[in-house]
């Protein structure tokens, strides 16, 4: 997992991330996020797309973690507050639902060793396939948030 806020990104830390990584940050940085309709939004047919969500968040209880297996996420809050909770995959976390195979993702039951990240707009967190995340977890109370994920399959850096 990589968490950062845009702001915060030096050249020499954009130099670092592989090219698809670092290309994918600075195409979201560049683009006009508020203009964009909520939907999927291509960017590199199946290998590279954003999902423009407008979702209200809920209590952590009502949230399941996920992993992916195909893409990873870059999730990029553009309005509100957002916590995600955050652990790495290991053999004590359970599936309780496997979508892998069909629409990647599989949710886990909850583990004891959760961290939690709190998004503002403009931060950032990248999640691969060994990061289990809760997003669209609400702080206080539930409220309205716009965010960006982009879809990176994980077979561009690979190369």
């Amino acid at each position: 997992m990589i968490f950062g806020d845009r702001g915060m990104l030096t050249a020499g830390e954009l130099r670092a991330l592989h090219p698809v990584l670092r290309e994918a940050l600075l195409k979201l940085a560049g683009t006009d996020l508020q203009a964009l309709s909520p939907g999927k939004h291509e960017w590199d047919g199946e290998r590279v797309f954003l999902l423009l969500q407008e979702m209200e968040t809920a209590p952590k209880a009502e949230k399941k973690l996920e992993s992916h297996r195909r893409y990873l996420d870059i999730q990029w809050l553009i309005e509100g507050e957002e916590r995600i909770g955050y652990t790495r995959k290991s053999a004590s976390h359970a599936v309780c639902e496997d979508e892998l195979a069909n629409k990647d993702y599989a949710l886990y039951d909850d583990p004891a060793d959760e961290m939690e990240l709190t998004m503002k707009p403009g931060t950032f967190a990248i999640f691969f396939p060994e990061d289990l995340h809760r997003p669209g977890v609400c702080g206080e109370a539930p409220a309205r948030i716009k965010k960006a994920v982009v879809k990176v399959d994980l077979e561009l850096l690979a190369n």
